[in-house]
């Protein structure tokens, strides 16, 4: 057996075992977020819908492998079965640039956040998204010739001057996200400074571990993507690199619900009493029945501690 053929299986398997975890972490945030209503503002409805793209992206790297098992690739045939993970790639890499512009909008101006419709804010913010997406899978379309390419990834589907811009078109985009992240995370320092506010350090904390896993999943991903993109000459090895850049991809498409548990207990209670109703319901009992036995004897030791 050749090493590109115990490659391909290699890469196989971590496809496919990020593609279990992460379809069901995607499912279960966007039905929690359907389920309860307390969780259901402008911003979370976005994670929903870029959550949906994620299951897309994930059948995506799932459908390159199965194409790359052949012995030769060509730009035409890897479209035809690619062309769905072309658009959702630049549905989900867009629509995060429009997550983070919505909490950035909603912690400066929420005045002006609170009275948009909600109408008004949903055509608003999916036009650009849509546009995008459909415009670059068109391109896609256009660039469909019988070249051989390394491997069958989205910006293989371009022509090569065009795959390459396609990568720094998502690397600015990532720039952008990374900026609105740092003034989000000033504003909330600002914020904490003024008034020693708990919530803001705490929001602070969630924020850096997200702009961590962005950097060392999707912008990486973006980054060594664009190095495999400009190497010139054609070679197996290339196409070995390259389709290990998909791990930083299903990393990339597969952590929300999991970081959002781990690093949310809001969430995590929503999703405790969504699924384990009765058990939540004990656990609430106990807690309200160890404080009104608490409160007594903290009543009794201060009686106890003013008669002496």
């Amino acid at each position: 057996m050749e090493f590109r053929d115990i490659n391909h299986k290699i890469v196989a398997i971590y496809k496919v075992v990020f593609f279990i975890f992460g379809t069901i972490g995607n499912v279960l945030f966007i039905h929690m977020i359907i389920r309860k209503k307390q969780l259901q503002s402008r911003t979370s409805i976005l994670q929903c819908f870029q959550c949906f793209f994620h299951l897309f992206c994930q059948l995506g790297t799932v459908s390159t492998g199965v194409f790359e098992e052949r012995n030769t690739l060509n730009r035409g045939d890897c479209y035809d079965i690619i062309a769905f993970y072309v658009f959702f790639q630049a549905a989900q890499g867009l629509i995060m640039v429009i997550i983070v512009a919505d909490i950035f909008v909603l912690v400066r101006f929420p005045i002006f956040y609170l009275n948009i419709s909600t109408t008004v804010y949903v055509i608003f913010t999916s036009f650009p998204v849509l546009a995008f997406s459909i415009s670059t899978t068109y391109l896609g379309y256009l660039s469909q010739d019988e070249g051989r390419i390394p491997s069958c990834s989205p910006p293989f589907v371009f022509q090569p001057k065009a795959g390459v811009s396609y990568k720094y078109l998502f690397i600015s985009f990532s720039i952008v996200v990374m900026v609105f992240f740092i003034i989000i995370i000033r504003l909330f320092h600002k914020k904490h400074n003024q008034n020693h506010n708990q919530h803001s350090l705490k929001t602070i904390r969630r924020l850096k571990v997200s702009v961590v896993i962005y950097i060392v999943t999707w912008l990486f991903s973006q980054v060594f993507g664009l190095a495999i993109l400009k190497m010139n000459a054609y070679s197996s090895w290339r196409g070995i690199i390259a389709s290990h850049n998909n791990l930083f991809l299903c990393l990339s498409y597969s952590n929300t619900f999991y970081v959002t548990m781990w690093r949310c207990k809001e969430y995590r209670d929503h999703f405790h009493s969504l699924w384990w109703p009765n058990r939540t319901s004990r656990s609430e009992a106990i807690a309200v029945f160890r404080s009104s036995q608490s409160l007594p004897r903290r009543q009794s030791s201060n009686v106890i501690l003013n008669r002496s």
